[in-house]
């Protein structure tokens, strides 16, 4: 293949007006892109292994030096690609990534949380496998894609590069915009990546809710407290966290959840919505029953708990519970541990809250309110199982005939 430098297809055409020629070879089914100016110049070549090799380049100066580099090189023998002079003209990938979030969190309203796991993932995992790589087409294929994805598994789960990867894609999405790259690697037709299939959610039961009541109440008064709300209401560990004493209301026996405790900070709700839960929805106690007005004394007993805290903030809007998320963690460790179950997240308390709830025949739309999902949707695909024994039990039950349940 001769070496020679050409201009980007796009490379004549401005905002909303397309010059470029159609392109030679379309694969059968593709859909052509939309029309992206780039004031590119590209060195089309191959290496010593015949693979076509394209470098792009700012300027048709830059470009047509490193062609006389690249035909000089091949005249003695060598295998020479002008990646030093790609380099010293080309845009690092850490200019870019830091650019590209900056503008992605200024032209969208994203909560403080997402600002700060986009920037994290970016120091700790982007730039460390791309911060001085130059943004070319040759730094940044599909293939170099898949190695880091494949390299990322290895070291973290499916379901913190699925939502990492995203992120990725800003950056590449935007060095597409300033014509750095042709298209963005992480976008096509092919998969790059299947994520392993997400095992089912591993709840308490009543019995095992009851050991754990007791353990926490053991290990401190006011953590049994905390853990008795969270697994009564199904709030997240970080909702249950930011509980202020404003958001009590003890004559109701409700909680109020407005906010989330998250990195030491306070901040809104995952959803972002308010919600009003009872404290008394009976999910430790041995009988089929959901409803918070068939709560018994067992459950009742978490407003005796919330009126004798030892330690209670003065001012309304402080956190009742003042412990830090690194606390709550190395106490709930112990409570485990001293009921004699296995590690599980606190959040499996919320996912015990939905299946028992559920198991008994609760209204799906009054559990969905109740524990903020986003929509009922997601209970029917992560909790189904509880609904079918929920269905199975009462079917069972009908069709007993009555003098035999007499």
């Amino acid at each position: 293949m001769k070496t020679r430098v050409e201009a980007d297809r796009h490379f004549s055409c401005s905002a909303g007006v397309c010059r470029a020629a159609a392109p030679r070879r379309t694969v059968v089914g593709r859909k052509v892109g939309a029309c992206t100016p780039r004031k590119t110049w590209w060195l089309r070549t191959q290496n010593a292994a015949g693979q076509r090799v394209s470098i792009s380049f700012r300027t048709e100066r830059a470009a047509r030096d490193a062609a006389q580099k690249v035909d000089a090189a091949r005249i003695l023998g060598q295998d020479y690609l002008p990646r030093a002079a790609a380099s010293s003209t080309a845009t690092l990938f850490r200019e870019v990534g830091e650019a590209a979030l900056k503008l992605h969190t200024s032209l969208n309203a994203l909560s403080p949380a997402t600002i700060r796991r986009h920037a994290s993932y970016l120091q700790k995992h982007l730039l460390p496998a791309f911060g001085s790589t130059p943004v070319t087409p040759l730094g940044f294929n599909r293939l170099e894609v898949k190695k880091f994805i494949a390299g990322q598994r290895e070291v973290m789960k499916d379901s913190t590069l699925r939502a990492g990867l995203p992120i990725f894609s800003i950056i590449l999405d935007h060095a597409v915009e300033r014509g750095l790259l042709s298209t963005n690697p992480l976008r096509g037709a092919e998969r790059l990546w299947r994520a392993k299939p997400s095992g089912e959610v591993d709840p308490f039961n009543t019995e095992q809710i009851r050991a754990v009541l007791a353990s926490a109440m053991a290990v401190d008064h006011d953590f049994g407290v905390l853990v008795q709300v969270m697994a009564q209401t199904g709030v997240r560990p970080g909702e249950g966290l930011g509980l202020r004493r404003c958001d009590l209301d003890l004559e109701r026996a409700e909680v109020h959840v407005q906010v989330t405790w998250s990195h030491s900070r306070m901040g809104p709700t995952k959803t972002r919505k308010t919600r009003v839960v009872s404290l008394l929805f009976p999910v430790s106690e041995a009988r089929a029953v959901w409803r918070p007005a068939d709560a018994g004394l067992e459950t009742r007993r978490v407003l005796d708990g919330l009126r004798g805290l030892k330690v209670l903030p003065a001012d309304p809007e402080g956190r009742i519970w003042g412990m830090s998320a690194t606390t709550f963690d190395r106490l709930w460790k112990r409570a485990l541990k001293k009921a004699g179950l296995a590690f599980r997240k606190p959040h499996t308390l919320r996912h015990s809250f939905a299946s028992i709830l559920l198991s008994r025949g609760a209204n799906i739309l009054a559990i969905q309110k109740a524990g903020g999902w986003r929509s009922a949707q997601v209970l029917l695909q992560v909790y189904a199982k509880w609904i079918e024994e929920a269905d199975s039990d009462a079917s069972t039950a009908t069709s007993i005939p009555l003098n035999a349940r007499l």
